[in-house]
């Protein structure tokens, strides 16, 4: 009895299917990719400033080229080591940003482990930038990526009323009431010159607690009009426990416009989102990091 003949389109699928399965998967890849990042790479950090004093910093985001990688948050112990080992040795130095400009420097103390995959770090700071309560920094490994003048204050008075103004009118644009926006307070709000133009921009967060636990949060950044008035170029608004705050700004990718770079809560942990504005629209681009409770 002759063998059955194996045609030529049969013995083709074969050899694809043998190349294929050979291929890694794309789990295997991405993990090839953090096991590479966990070590390498230009970081982001928060910078914060403790209620007891102390500072301790948490990276945002891995820069490589024009590829944004997240930190190995909670990832496998061999990653988090590697990433640890390198950015979090005792006395590795780092540069602090704040309003998108040199601000000073700090110095690696210790790694914060826990058992939750956090990644944080104590240290020293050496800064000019009046960290504590909602104003943080930002610190990195890089030489080049902040580097210029700061430019970052409080707010004027007529800044303020202007964003305001424009608040109420936002969440008005949410349908949150009347009577629920005369309730509206402002968590932080903050001046920055965002393009080195000369104008300032605002970024705010302002919150309405409407009872029984309901929040209304909501996130801004304004631009600047005609005679010293502001309008919404991007809002962010949740009724939750969902939140957003700014951490700072800095040119990622130096193009001359600073990215703005916030923190997101929720109800047990934290991540970081970088909002970038392109042909004139501010859009999120990036979100990752943080960490959160076991």
């Amino acid at each position: 009895m002759s063998s059955p003949k194996i045609t030529l389109p049969i013995l083709a699928l074969a050899l694809m299917y043998l190349l294929v399965s050979q291929l890694p998967s794309a789990a295997q890849q991405n993990a090839a990719r953090g096991a590479k990042t966990a070590g390498d790479g230009t970081v982001i950090f928060s910078l914060s400033k403790d209620p007891e004093g102390g500072f301790h910093i948490q990276p945002i985001v891995i820069v490589n080229g024009s590829r944004y990688s997240q930190p190995p948050v909670a990832a496998a112990a061999g990653m988090m080591k590697k990433f640890t080992d390198n950015y979090f040795r005792a006395g590795r130095q780092y540069r602090v940003i704040f309003g998108g400009g040199s601000a000073g420097s700090l110095t690696v103390q210790n790694y914060v482990a826990d058992t939750c995959g956090n990644l944080v770090a104590e240290v020293g700071a050496q800064t000019t930038a009046r960290l504590g309560g909602e104003v943080q920094a930002l610190a990195t490994s890089s030489d080049k990526i902040g580097s210029g003048a700061t430019s970052r204050r409080a707010p004027t008075e007529g800044e303020r009323t202007s964003a305001l103004e424009v608040a109420r009118a936002v969440y008005g644009q949410r349908r949150v009431g009347t009577a629920l926006v005369g309730r509206m307070k402002t968590v932080n709000l903050t001046a920055t010159d965002i393009d080195h133009d000369g104008r300032f921009e605002l970024i705010g967060t302002f919150q309405i607690d409407a009872g029984n636990e309901v929040m209304h949060n909501l996130f801004i950044i304004f631009e600047s009009e005609a005679a010293g008035k502001y309008k919404a170029a991007w809002n962010w608004y949740q009724k939750g426990y969902e939140d957003r705050k700014l951490v700072d700004v800095v040119d990622l990718d130096g193009d001359g416009t600073a990215e703005v770079i916030g923190e997101g809560f929720e109800i047990e942990n934290n991540f970081y989102v970088i909002y970038k504005r392109q042909a004139g629209t501010w859009r999120p681009i990036y979100q990752g990091g943080g960490g959160g409770a076991c």
